[in-house]
């Protein structure tokens, strides 16, 4: 059964707050159909309360099964936006000659103080044929409507992203920004060491939002000669109220320590797997939530070094919807979260956590300082922690005095309250978003 969800006042603030004949377009991957972006779904409510009309347009509709429900009254619409190699490769020279390429180019050179490689080169020609494509059916969808009041928004600042700048240059009327997360802001993420095409996409968008402080800083501080600074807004994620589980208490139970992301290699599942193996007395039980490229051999490591130890056990739910997640730790007492991701924005894994008063451990990477408080909320970890390390962490908390860890516990609960609720962050993201009409 779901977990009841906090929707107060929805009447009211769509009665209140609606802007009239106003039409929101938000470009995403592929949601509702696929695991992507689940964080989507909860925005979309508040998002619904503000705008007369929303339409969801998918760029890469790649699974047949609806994960996520969608507010009512939501138009979907699927674009096909596959750009083949042989496209790629007839578009590659003609590009070279492309004014925007060369200007971007000279970036690369001059700005980010980078060498040209064939694998940007590629990057370049394959977003730009993208961001045409998705500019067109972007384009299609909108020539009837009004110039007033038509709003167009990129869930990730990527290719369609870019297709709004485009757009923007030919609809001078319209509203486009984008949101910041992680991949499509820190380049070290990227295969390339590089994100094509800021310049024009910082420059040509009404706004772009980072979601965390940590992201708007890094964005003015590593783009600073290309973009400006006006257009940069801060907006953070939220997680909506939630059933709370019955008072915490520690006795007679295992240590529960619970983790929840893709098992891909920047995850590093298999670090966790590593750290639990050196903890030799302290009674654990670990819930592992996701699943992704490296499942078979994660699952292969966990059999190999904690299957023979007495006190660990572990679980492998697989990947699962939110809500799900949301209703273990609402009918389960879980006292420790754990992320030792090698890159990150800030884990809507650790409001979800941290909005049921659990402490978290993760690495000091990204905005994850932002909401992992060091001796506060949790823990602090260096990126390239050793998991022995990390198995001291974990049985330092197991180990702290009661007084102390409800203590923390209580300023987890706390910081999700403040910075990481929906019912203050998504009606403080459409307010910002309609603003952008009047500035």
């Amino acid at each position: 059964m779901k977990l009841l969800l906090n929707h107060s006042n929805n009447a009211v603030l769509r009665a209140n707050m609606s802007v009239n004949s106003s039409h929101l377009i938000v470009v995403c991957s592929n949601f509702p159909y696929g695991y992507g972006e689940p964080f989507l779904e909860v925005e979309l409510e508040y998002l619904v309360q503000r705008f007369d009309k929303v339409t969801i347009c998918q760029t890469e509709k790649s699974q047949t099964q609806k994960v996520f429900e969608i507010p009512d009254g939501i138009e979907l619409v699927s674009f096909e936006v596959k750009v083949s190699w042989l496209q790629k490769l007839f578009a590659m020279w003609r590009l070279l000659f492309d004014a925007e390429m060369r200007d971007e180019i000279s970036v690369i050179n001059s700005q980010y103080h980078s060498l040209l490689t064939m694998g940007k080169i590629k990057t370049m020609v394959s977003s730009k044929l993208r961001a045409q494509k998705i500019k067109e059916a972007v384009e299609s969808l909108i020539k009837s409507e009004s110039k007033d009041d038509t709003y167009v928004y990129s869930y990730w600042t990527d290719d369609s992203a870019l297709a709004l700048a485009y757009l923007k240059k030919e609809r001078s009327d319209l509203t486009v920004f984008s949101r910041l997360h992680g991949w499509d802001l820190y380049f070290e993420r990227s295969s390339y060491h590089y994100l094509p095409f800021r310049k024009t996409i910082f420059n040509g968008l009404d706004a772009v939002f980072t979601i965390s402080e940590n992201g708007k800083n890094y964005l003015l501080s590593h783009f600073d000669t290309i973009i400006s600074k006006g257009r940069v807004l801060q907006s953070r994620l939220g997680i909506r109220t939630v059933n709370q589980v019955e008072k915490y208490s520690r006795t007679f139970r295992r240590f529960k320590v619970v983790s929840c992301s893709n098992i891909i290699p920047i995850k590093r599942v298999g670090l966790i797997v590593e750290a639990l193996s050196h903890i030799q007395e302290l009674e654990i039980d670990w819930v592992h939530f996701g699943s992704g490229a490296e499942d078979a051999e994660i699952k292969s490591l966990a059999a190999k070094l904690l299957g023979p130890k007495q006190n660990v056990e572990f679980h492998f739910p697989g990947r699962v919807p939110n809500w799900e997640v949301l209703n273990y730790y609402s009918e389960h007492m879980v006292d420790l979260f754990i992320s030792l991701s090698k890159y990150d924005g800030i884990p809507v894994s650790i409001m979800e956590a941290m909005s049921f008063g659990i402490p978290a451990i993760a690495t000091d990477v990204g905005g994850v300082s932002e909401i992992v408080i060091n001796g506060k909320t949790g823990f602090l970890l260096d990126q390239e922690i050793e998991p022995e390390h990390v198995a001291e962490v974990i049985e330092n908390v197991a180990s702290m005095e009661a007084s102390t860890y409800d203590a923390m516990r209580k300023e987890a609960r706390n910081i999700w309250g403040t910075f990481y609720s929906a019912d203050i962050n998504y009606p403080d993201f459409c307010d910002k978003i309609l603003s952008l009409k009047q500035a």
